[in-house]
């Protein structure tokens, strides 16, 4: 997975560097088809500003970005931020195949003729 960092208005230290990189590198861990993450960090006056951009397979992308006045603290929240996109997305795209034949969201099991006649069941 590719990480890449951009800064606008803003000298960035190799702490803050290297925070963005580990931050950026755990979205894989949400969601295994991200081939990278792009991130903005900027200074607006006293408010630092965090962008988070995840590209994936199709043309899948995810964006969102927070402001803080610590800049440490504006990456934590576009990362908390993301990772709750990207585990919406995953169940979305997970959920998609499974049949539930009651409200509580256990999956149907085959019938006993379903298994015999072979019937797919899922």
């Amino acid at each position: 997975m590719r990480v890449q960092i951009a800064v606008k208005h803003i000298d960035i230290t190799e702490e803050m560097k290297d925070y963005a990189e580990e931050r950026a590198e755990k979205m894989a861990r949400y969601f295994d088809r991200v081939n990278a993450v792009h991130v903005v960090l900027n200074r607006d006056g006293n408010l630092y500003s965090a962008e988070m951009i995840c590209h994936g397979v199709r043309g899948k992308d995810l964006v969102c970005s927070e402001r803080d006045k610590d800049v440490f603290a504006a990456m934590d929240l576009v990362t908390d931020k993301m990772e709750r996109q990207l585990t919406k997305l995953k169940e979305k795209v997970r959920g998609h195949h499974v049949k539930e034949n009651n409200k509580n969201g256990t999956p149907e099991l085959p019938s006993s003729d379903q298994k015999e006649l072979g019937e797919d069941w899922l």
